[in-house]
């Protein structure tokens, strides 16, 4: 099953790329998908309190995903 993923902010320079595609076997969820990166990106596991949303909507971990759901990493923001 081919999924987009968009990254941004922290995730972004942790994954060295803005948008890639992952091809993954099987029935993913959220959480398989965040498992797959921390295992490629170790420092993935910085991001305690990493957003997703799939499809423009947030997400949980439990969440099924389909072919070509795009995926959105959204880190923690700060600013005034």
């Amino acid at each position: 099953m081919q999924i987009k993923i968009q990254a941004f902010g922290i995730a972004r320079d942790i994954l060295q790329a803005s948008n890639f595609s992952l091809e993954l076997e099987g029935p993913i969820t959220v959480k398989s998908v965040k498992e797959h990166l921390l295992g490629k990106f170790p420092a993935f596991a910085d991001l305690a309190s990493l957003r997703v949303a799939v499809n423009t909507e947030y997400a949980e971990d439990g969440q099924e995903l389909q072919e070509n759901d795009e995926i959105v990493l959204i880190p923690p923001v700060s600013g005034g």
